[in-house]
């Protein structure tokens, strides 16, 4: 739980030293029921997703504000609930994106000001 903790905070340290009041962010991040997530590097497998809920509808050119848009994202792009979490405006919520054949771990974030 402790490293869970210290990746988290180094993320969060590294994601706000990478933007600028433009909010240039340089990962793909997509809107779920009104929260923006950012797709991060981290790998999951297959076998640790429980569903897809969901794909983005719209292809945008600045942060998404509304629900299954996604930035830098392809519309058609498949979202997943992971298996055991719950999906949540808390601040550890989590989901799975699928990219090129590849699965990733999204993360919610905390509105950028």
């Amino acid at each position: 739980m402790r490293k869970h903790i210290v990746f988290f905070l180094l993320f969060i340290f590294v994601l706000l030293s990478g933007c600028n009041e433009n909010h240039n962010i340089s990962n793909p991040v997509f809107n779920w029921n009104g929260h923006n997530y950012i797709v991060t590097n981290e790998p999951i497998t297959k076998n640790e997703l429980d569903e897809k809920i969901g794909k983005i509808t719209i292809q945008t050119k600045e942060l998404p504000k509304n629900h299954e848009e996604g930035y830098k994202l392809s519309e058609g792009t498949n979202l997943y609930k992971i298996k055991n979490t719950e999906i949540t405006n808390n601040i550890d919520s989590m989901m799975a994106i699928e990219i090129k054949g590849e699965y990733k771990v999204a993360r919610i974030l905390n509105e950028i000001k």
